[in-house]
């Protein structure tokens, strides 16, 4: 009795939807962890951590993920002084009126 060797062919084949499946489920998966290595990882929440150097006559607000820098650059000068910094023939063209409540 000889036995002889079938040979056996196999199939490698994946039906559609088992294709559209493992995809579905590995696109699904694989954007679960970027989104959470974006938000512990990441820099998601600089805003809060961020430090704003701003000279004296400056200052850094923040609201939501905006930095707001304001800088009023005449703020600590008196009208006298003002007035000497400049030259005599503009002090002459320029008059200054102050209100106050």
């Amino acid at each position: 009795m000889k036995k002889t060797m079938e040979k056996v062919d196999v199939k490698y084949e994946i039906p559609m939807y088992k294709l559209v499946g493992i995809f579905g489920i590995c696109f699904l998966v694989f954007m679960g962890i970027g989104f959470w290595m974006g938000n512990t990882i990441g820099y998601a929440k600089g805003v809060d951590n961020a430090e704003v150097i701003v000279p004296d006559y400056c200052s850094a607000s923040y609201r939501g993920d905006k930095i707001t820098i304001t800088c009023t650059e005449m703020e600590d000068y008196t009208a006298s002084e003002l007035c000497s910094m400049l030259s005599s023939s503009l002090k002459d063209k320029i008059k200054v009126v102050v209100i106050t409540n």
